[in-house]
């Protein structure tokens, strides 16, 4: 089992999308670490040999570096690779049981944030809110709907100022329950 292991992680974490999806393990291209601002570039030919280049003049001794994902996931360099862009603004703070919310709200993944200076994206806020309403009182979600689509901010805030205690608990407990997580994880990696 050491060695199924062992051998998925190597084709999940050095191999290369070419094209359509399809993965291939490319000898030497395993070697370059990530870089928000990468020096390197990979792409393929009709052959679907990949192609490593670089976008400018790199100077000798530099580092040589690709970008593993893009800004607009970090979250996957930790859950594929074991850690997180430094430089990237934040990461998805994956409310997995608030997917109906996020759409009758007509959000993403990628508008639900925890920042890394600490602050919270205001959607987060929006979206906890609006379930926690639904499942008390759907009269109440449905004025706090009307408020957050019609763009009125004084409404919305008053929600938001009455009902503070239960949004902060409910995102305390998800961050709570992801280290958790992400420690049992780690324990059984």
């Amino acid at each position: 089992m050491n060695v199924l292991k062992w051998a998925f992680n190597v084709v999940a974490t050095r191999s290369f999308v070419v094209w359509e999806g399809e993965r291939m393990i490319v000898p030497m291209g395993d070697f370059f670490n990530h870089g928000t601002e990468p020096e390197v570039t990979i792409d393929h030919d009709e052959d679907g040999n990949c192609v490593f280049y670089s976008a400018s003049d790199i100077p000798a001794g530099y580092p040589l570096r690709i970008k593993y994902s893009g800004p607009s996931d970090p979250s996957a360099l930790l859950a594929k690779y074991g850690f997180l862009d430094e430089q990237a603004l934040g990461t998805f703070c994956k409310m997995m049981n608030m997917q109906t919310e996020m759409t009758d709200l007509g959000l993403t993944a990628s508008n639900m944030l925890f920042y890394s200076n600490g602050e919270i994206a205001p959607e987060v806020y929006d979206c906890v809110l609006y379930s926690i309403l639904g499942g008390s009182d759907p009269s109440l979600q449905q004025q706090f709907y009307d408020a957050y689509t019609s763009g009125d901010e004084e409404t919305k805030q008053s929600f938001h100022n009455q009902y503070w205690e239960y949004t902060l608990q409910t995102i305390r407990e998800h961050v709570d329950q992801t280290l958790q997580d992400l420690y049992a994880l780690s324990v059984r990696a």
